[in-house]
């Protein structure tokens, strides 16, 4: 199904889509890539989960926002980040949620990436059309998406922009138009020769039962609803997630309950042509045992949450005092350097300051006790400060202390 959508205004959208839909059970959602924004950034080697930590923390940095909360989808071993503005999301959610409970929020470029997989299409190029918002470009290696970025302008102008850059680049054999325009393509195909379009394919072995390819994104969406990936890796928020484990954990309990009342139910009928009922015991309780799978591994991933929580809860009590690692990077420091501005999250720090020789401070910091890690973020840049010359820089390390 399909019907028109105001990210501004979606409650006239989803109202109608709910009269369409009925009352499903719930949803998974990819949203588009012209209501993201994409960047490729540098954040030190860690789990996913902390990298978006870090790009929550401080969005500033890394997006042109200004004290907007944004949420973010990063995964552990790549700097492709999407990301969206939190009330912005948080209205979407809400206005969809009247219909059935979100389970699952992702982008579109993963989504899609899902679904072509199960044709197999495991490389592809694909050019999202927004009109007026832009033309998305997105790459898929090995079904991971590599790459994504915007381009704005008309579609001549896109086109030719594609093209100085060698669109569609080598080893590229499908490249596919979301929406699909003939007479968009056309303009495409005239200033991209060697690029050869084409619609997104249907979803699906069976000719009559395919998935249309304009659905192939929503399709995606629902296959990884089935098995939701990690929470960094989506665009679900801490709030939102806090709300699915607690769905989780209801659906559980009513597992378990009809697990018990069935079992009580079985006991009890023994007594009355046992050997009938034991074969009914038996088909009952395999339906059981199929109905509580998702139920338990739900519970076995709550108990590794648990545990993870508790060493969590273990390291905050062991971090650092910070005024004494702030002590100690001053007292680190070579003479003439000064830091403009310190952070910290736990064992981890950053500093940013000037010094005669950026060098110098990299030595003495690596040199210094309770220091590890000691590593530049960004290259030096000179400045001129009261008549004498500096070196800007910007440094990120662990400060352990000896006990």
């Amino acid at each position: 199904m399909e019907v028109p959508f105001d990210p501004e205004h979606p409650d006239e959208a989803i109202a109608n889509l709910g009269a369409l839909l009925g009352t499903p059970k719930r949803i998974a959602v990819a949203v588009d890539l012209q209501l993201l924004r994409t960047k490729r950034v540098s954040l030190p080697a860690l789990p996913a989960a902390e990298r978006r930590n870090i790009l929550q923390l401080e969005p500033e940095r890394f997006f042109a926002v200004r004290g907007d909360e944004i949420v973010p989808a990063v995964r552990a071993n790549d700097g492709l980040v999407f990301a969206v503005a939190a009330p912005v999301l948080t209205r979407w959610i809400e206005a969809i949620e009247r219909i059935a409970p979100v389970d699952l929020v992702e982008p579109t470029p993963f989504a899609l990436a899902r679904a072509l997989a199960a044709m197999p299409v495991t490389d592809a190029l694909v050019l999202f059309d927004g009109q007026d918002a832009g033309i998305g470009v997105a790459e898929i290696r090995d079904s991971r998406v590599t790459s994504a970025r915007r381009l704005f302008g008309t579609v001549p102008q896109v086109a030719a922009a594609l093209a100085a850059e060698g669109f569609p680049g080598a080893g590229v054999r499908s490249v596919y138009l979301d929406p699909w325009s003939d007479e968009r393509c056309a303009i495409l195909a005239s200033v991209c020769p060697d690029a050869s379009l084409e619609p997104l394919p249907g979803i699906g072995r069976a000719t009559h039962n395919r998935v249309p390819g304009a659905f192939a994104a929503a399709y995606g969406a629902v296959l990884g609803g089935e098995r939701p990936p990690p929470v960094a890796e989506t665009l679900v928020s801490q709030a939102h997630a806090g709300a699915i484990r607690r769905r989780r954990i209801r659906s559980l309990g009513g597992a378990a309950a009809a697990c018990a009342a069935a079992l009580v139910f079985a006991v009890t009928s023994l007594d009355n042509r046992r050997d009938r009922e034991i074969e009914s015991l038996n088909a009952a309780t395999a339906a059981l045992a199929a109905r509580a799978a998702p139920a338990l591994a739900i519970q076995t991933e709550l108990q590794s949450l648990a545990r993870r929580a508790s060493a969590v809860r273990e390291i905050g009590a062991e971090r650092p005092d910070p005024l004494r690692a702030l002590r100690a990077l001053s007292a680190s420091l070579p003479p003439g350097a000064f830091a403009r501005q310190v952070r910290g999250s736990g064992a981890d720090w950053q500093a940013d300051g000037y010094a005669p020789n950026a060098s110098a401070v990299l030595s003495a910091l690596g040199a210094g006790p309770g220091f590890r890690d000691v590593h530049f973020l960004s290259a030096t840049d000179r400045a001129q400060i009261a008549n004498q010359q500096y070196e800007s820089f910007a440094l990120a390390f662990r400060y352990a202390p000896a006990p």
